[in-house]
């Protein structure tokens, strides 16, 4: 039984799908209902996954699920950080017998783990109020396992961290400043490119901000918000430069990751590029930035290049209403409304649509 839960720990660091029954599994060996994973960031909102049978329940009390750590937060870093301890040793003299409150609707054991992103997982095994807290016996059993449980968290962290990385190093390559950011707006990383950047931050300094001055940054932020919370797919906004007196834009959109893993904290990928003459950017460019498919590629590079939509549609040999709905699923990919909204974002990448920058 071990044995195989330990395999599954390390399946689970690079297939999250699976971390749920991990969290099952975990909880039935501390004799507990089941198992929850939260990682809290340094800022923002704590991500948090649960095994199948505490799941709805949590779902029912999301601020109890994210919430419920923030008022022990600090007790577990202190106490909990090298091996697993019971919430009945954080507060000393607390249980007497009875139930905890409806709004406790459980008792815990858990451990802090430390990421390489520099946010920290708690995990805890949850066990109903009317079965009184966990047996002191427990604690040897789980800590066995936490090893396993620590290296499998930070391997997890380290592939989202990789996968944001090579994202934009491949911008970088063609050409294109670009960071990966969390929904609060923290640099998790930016290439090389952005780093040259006269109003860019140096990486790592000032809580991860990205841009030195502070408009730049709301507007970001005011950005990031709305990708994040669905109101856009896509957003631009202008970015002042110091170097220089020339236009430049900030494309954000959404960077998308597995909905299991909430160890991978990002949440939106930003583009920086000036604003050019109007240019058709190629099918790739166009496909890496938006998801374009080919049809709807050909179609945008005709409008930059001054066809009209009809004109368009009768080159190819397709009805208008075809081109129409092509240029709406345009409009939903890159977060744009108007044709010439669109256009604008399709001219400030014309820098970027000739030969690529060698490796």
């Amino acid at each position: 039984m071990r044995e195989a839960l330990i395999d599954r720990i390390y399946e689970a660091a690079g297939t999250p799908e699976l971390w749920p029954d991990v969290l099952q599994c975990f909880g039935e060996t501390a004799h507990s209902d089941g198992g929850v994973l939260m990682v809290l960031p340094p800022a923002g909102t704590p991500r948090w996954i649960a095994s199948p049978a505490l799941e709805r329940r949590l779902r029912h009390h999301t601020d109890a699920a994210t919430g419920r750590g923030s008022g022990r937060t600090a007790q577990w870093r202190a106490l909990a950080h090298g091996s697993f301890v019971r919430d009945v040793d954080l507060l000393p003299g607390s249980y007497d017998g009875r139930a905890c409150r409806v709004d406790e609707p459980f008792w815990q054991v858990g451990t802090t783990i430390p990421l390489p992103t520099g946010d920290v997982a708690i995990v805890t095994a949850e066990r109903r109020a009317e079965a009184g807290p966990h047996e002191a016996g427990l604690l040897p059993r789980l800590d066995a396992l936490r090893p396993h449980l620590v290296r499998a968290c930070q391997l997890s962290a380290q592939f989202g961290s990789e996968r944001a990385r090579t994202t934009t190093t491949a911008l970088s390559r063609i050409g294109l400043p670009a960071a990966v950011l969390s929904a609060s707006g923290r640099v998790l990383t930016m290439n090389a490119r952005l780093q040259e950047r006269d109003e860019v931050l140096p990486s790592g300094q000032h809580g991860g901000l990205l841009f030195k001055s502070l408009a730049n940054s709301k507007l970001l932020q005011d950005a990031i918000a709305n990708v994040v919370a669905g109101r856009r797919t896509a957003q631009t906004m202008p970015v002042r430069s110091y170097a220089d007196h020339r236009a430049h834009i900030a494309h954000i959109l959404r960077f998308d990751r597995h909905p299991g893993d909430v160890f991978d904290a990002s949440a939106v990928l930003l583009i920086l590029v000036e604003v050019g003459v109007r240019a058709a950017p190629d099918d790739g460019l166009l496909h890496l930035l938006f998801d374009l498919t080919p049809a709807e590629a050909r179609l945008l590079q005709a409008l930059a290049g001054g066809l009209r939509l009809q004109t368009y549609a009768e080159s190819v040999g397709v009805q208008t209403s075809t081109v129409r709905t092509q240029l709406t699923s345009i409009f939903n990919k890159t977060g744009t409304k108007r044709q010439a909204e669109l256009l604008s974002i399709v001219a400030s990448l014309s820098l970027f649509s000739g030969p690529s920058v060698p490796c």
